[in-house]
C-alpha cells in the first residue's frame, strides 16, 4: 500500500530517486551542476557569467548564482535531502481525491524547494534549461546576444576556459557554434528522444602543438572527426 502515496506515478522510481530517496544520495548526489576540466567548462545546458560570478546578488538584471562551487553544493544539498515530511507507507487514505492530492503535494514541495540552478522549466535561463548557445540544432544560435554572452562566462568560468560543453537539445549531429566557443553534444540517441546516433566529443587537453587541445568527434564507425569539420556558422555573416 506504500504505493498509494505516489498515486501510481512509477513509484519505486520515485521513492528511489525523489530528494532524499532511498538512492539519492548513492546515486544522485555526487552528480554535478557544472564542473571546469582543463580549457573547458561542462555543464547540461548552458551557463552565463552571472551563474558563474561570486556572492548571491542581481547583476544587471541577472541573478547571481554564486559560482561552481556554490551551484553545486546547492544542488547536491536539495537533492539528498527530504522536503515532503512523513511517508505514509501505511497507505491510509479514505478517497482516490486524498491519493492524488497528497502525491502533487509532495511534487510541489520538492519543486518549491528545489534551487535556482536546477529549477525554471522551459525557457529558463538556468544552467540545466537555457538554450542560448544550442537552438536551432546543428544551426548557429538564434539568440542576437550568445556569443557576447558565452564569452563572459568562459572568462568567469577561469582564466583559461576556451569552450564550454552542453547538452539539453539535441542535435543530429555533435557540432560547434560562436567560434568553437559552445559544444552541442546531446545527439539524442534515446528512443524517447529521436533516436539519434552516439557520437563522443575527445579533448585531448595539451596535445596538440604549442600545447593547444585538440578536440574530435568519434563515431560509431570508427572514425575520428577534427573538431573543426563539426563547426556551424552564422549564414547571414557570410555574404
Amino acid at each position: 500500500r506504500w504505493r498509494l502515496q505516489f498515486a501510481g506515478n512509477q513509484p519505486s522510481r520515485w521513492a528511489s530517486f525523489e530528494p532524499g530517496g532511498l538512492l539519492s544520495e548513492n546515486m544522485l548526489g555526487n552528480m554535478l551542476v557544472t564542473c571546469v576540466i582543463g580549457r573547458t567548462v561542462f555543464v547540461h545546458a548552458g551557463l552565463m557569467a552571472s551563474h558563474l560570478s561570486p556572492g548571491n546578488s542581481i547583476n544587471e538584471g541577472h541573478k547571481v548564482y554564486g559560482g561552481v562551487t556554490r551551484l553545486n553544493q546547492q544542488a547536491r544539498e536539495w537533492i539528498v535531502t527530504s522536503h515532503h515530511g512523513d511517508n505514509n507507507n501505511w497507505g491510509e487514505y479514505n478517497t482516490v481525491e486524498e491519493v492524488i492530492s497528497a502525491a502533487q503535494n509532495r511534487a510541489k514541495v520538492a519543486s518549491k524547494t528545489m534551487p535556482d540552478c536546477l529549477g525554471g522549466g522551459i525557457g529558463a535561463s538556468s544552467p540545466v534549461w537555457m538554450r542560448d548557445y544550442s537552438k536551432p540544432n546543428d544551426a548557429a544560435p538564434s539568440e542576437p546576444l550568445a556569443k557576447q554572452k558565452i564569452k563572459a562566462a568562459l572568462a568567469e568560468a577561469g582564466e583559461d576556459v576556451q569552450r564550454m560543453v552542453m547538452g539539453h537539445t539535441p542535435q543530429y549531429k555533435i557540432n560547434s557554434a560562436l567560434d568553437s566557443m559552445a559544444w552541442r553534444i546531446d545527439v539524442g540517441a534515446s528512443q524517447g528522444v529521436m533516436g539519434g546516433t552516439p557520437e563522443v566529443l575527445e579533448i585531448i587537453h595539451m596535445g596538440g602543438e604549442n600545447d593547444e587541445d585538440i578536440v574530435s568527434v568519434l563515431t560509431v564507425d570508427g572514425r575520428r572527426v577534427d573538431g573543426r569539420e563539426r563547426a556551424v556558422f552564422d549564414s547571414s555573416m557570410m555574404f
